[in-house]
């Protein structure tokens, strides 16, 4: 794939994210969660929000070198999200292949 295309997918895929953790079903799991949890689940939608805007004023050209760099490691990433999105009730597992993308995200931009 291109950086470009990278960054596309990326930023559909997180803007999924963000939908599904904003959905009444996410909430409602989210609320059962002990505080520690639901505290990581908030700070969690925040850095997707703001991976989001990242990537939405990042010039593809001024990030290329990184997204080729990362571009395994992306669509990895993505596939984990992907896969973890059929078990939305799974909200450990969605977590954690949320931050994980995330965390990849961050050394793009």
């Amino acid at each position: 794939m291109t950086p470009g295309e990278i960054r596309g997918k990326t930023l559909s895929e997180l803007r999924r994210a963000r939908k599904d953790m904003m959905s009444g079903e996410w909430l409602s799991r989210v609320n059962d969660l002990p505080e520690a949890e639901r505290t990581a689940a908030a700070m969690a939608l925040l850095e997707i929000c703001l991976a989001v805007r990242r990537l939405e004023n990042t010039r593809v050209a001024a990030v290329r070198s990184r997204f080729a760099d990362n571009e395994k490691e992306l669509e990895q990433g993505l596939r984990a999200l992907d896969r973890a999105r059929e078990r939305l009730h799974r909200t450990a597992a969605y977590l954690k292949a949320v931050t994980t993308l995330l965390s990849t995200v961050a050394k793009v931009v």
